[in-house]
């Protein structure tokens, strides 16, 4: 079942399955590791909506409508 990163617990291990995003902002997350099939663990609830996800050593930080457009499973 697929949701969108905004909506995402604390804590929880997540798969990417869609970025749905223009193709500049695709092309940016992609370089920060968000790619189909990526994980990546939700580790603080931000502002607005927004999420902080750890990406390996890597903590990425995202704005709500962002996130909202990030759609992924929960492992």
């Amino acid at each position: 079942m697929t949701d969108s990163l905004r909506t995402c617990p604390l804590g929880v291990e997540i798969e990417i399955c869609k970025v749905d995003l223009t193709l500049r902002n695709r092309f940016r997350l992609n370089e920060l590791g968000f790619r189909e099939h990526e994980r990546m663990r939700v580790i603080q609830k931000a502002g607005f909506g927004g999420r902080v996800v750890a990406h390996g050593s890597e903590r990425i930080a995202l704005d709500g409508a962002t996130a909202k457009r990030i759609l992924v499973e929960v492992r």
